[in-house]
C-alpha cells in the first residue's frame, strides 16, 4: 500500500511537471529569421507575420535589416523599469544595442504596427545615423509603419511652437510641458505634409550621409518649415471640420 502511495504521488508530480512545461512551451516561441531573433516571443507571434512586417518596413525603407533582438515583457512594473519612461510607452528600441523591448500590452491586435514602428527606428540607426532630425522621426516611424492617425483639430489647439526645435518626445528638456502626445502627433503630421510635397523616398535615399533637412527646400519646395506647417495644420482641420 505504501508502495502504491509513492508510486502514485510520483505519478502526480510528473503530470503536473509535464502540464506546466507545457503550458511553458505554449506561451512562448523561438523566433529566428534572417532580420530578427526572439527566444521568448508569444505563441500568437508566428515567423510568417514577423516576416511580413519586417519585408514591409524593409522595402518601404530600402534597406535589409541587421539582426535584431527583440525581447517580449510580461510585466509592466519590469518593462517600465527597464525603459523609464511613463506608462504608455508599448514599446522601446535600444539603437545601439540593436535590439526592440516590446511591453505586455503589445497584442495581437496591434503588433504589426508597433513592431513596424520599433523596427524603423532600428533602420534609420542602421542607414541614416543622424541624418533624419529629431523631429522628424516618430512620424517617419509611424508613417512607414502605418501606425496611428493624426488628429488635427487637437493639434490646431494646441499652442504652436518652432517644430525644428522639437526633441524626442520623453527627453525633451526644452519642452518640458509638452505632452508626448504632442510630439508624436506633431511629427507624424509634418512627415505627411512632405509626403504630400515630395516623393518620400527619394527624399529619402538623397538624405543618405547628409541631413535631410538640406533637401525641404530644394526637393519639397518648403522654403519654411513652421509657416507650412501652420497652414497644412490649418487646411487639414478645416478639411476634417
Amino acid at each position: 500500500m505504501e508502495n502504491a502511495m509513492k508510486s502514485l504521488k510520483v505519478f502526480v508530480v510528473v503530470v503536473a511537471l509535464q502540464f506546466f512545461l507545457r503550458i511553458q512551451f505554449a506561451s512562448a516561441a523561438e523566433i529566428n529569421t534572417n532580420e530578427v531573433s526572439s527566444s521568448n516571443a508569444p505563441s500568437w507571434v508566428k515567423v510568417s507575420r514577423v516576416d511580413r512586417v519586417v519585408s514591409r518596413v524593409q522595402r518601404f525603407m530600402e534597406w535589409d535589416l541587421r539582426k535584431v533582438k527583440v525581447v517580449w515583457y510580461s510585466d509592466q512594473k519590469e518593462f517600465q523599469h527597464f525603459h523609464h519612461y511613463d506608462s504608455s510607452v508599448l514599446a522601446v528600441t535600444q539603437k545601439p544595442e540593436n535590439t526592440i523591448h516590446l511591453g505586455p500590452r503589445v497584442d495581437n491586435s496591434n503588433f504589426d504596427a508597433v513592431f513596424g514602428h520599433e523596427l524603423v527606428h532600428a533602420i534609420l540607426f542602421q542607414k541614416y545615423k543622424k541624418s533624419i532630425p529629431n523631429w522628424l522621426e516618430e512620424g517617419l516611424a509611424n508613417y512607414a509603419s502605418k501606425h496611428g492617425t493624426v488628429d488635427y483639430r487637437w493639434i490646431a489647439s494646441q499652442p504652436f511652437v518652432d517644430v525644428k526645435t522639437l526633441g524626442h518626445p520623453f527627453l525633451d528638456s526644452a519642452h518640458s510641458t509638452l505632452s508626448p502626445r504632442y510630439h508624436y502627433q506633431v511629427s507624424t503630421a509634418l512627415i505627411q505634409m512632405i509626403a504630400s510635397k515630395c516623393n518620400l523616398e527619394e527624399l529619402l535615399q538623397l538624405s543618405l550621409g547628409t541631413s535631410l533637412e538640406n533637401y525641404l527646400s530644394t526637393t519639397c519646395e518648403l522654403d519654411d518649415i513652421n509657416a507650412s506647417f501652420q497652414t497644412w495644420v490649418k487646411k487639414k482641420n478645416k478639411a476634417n471640420s
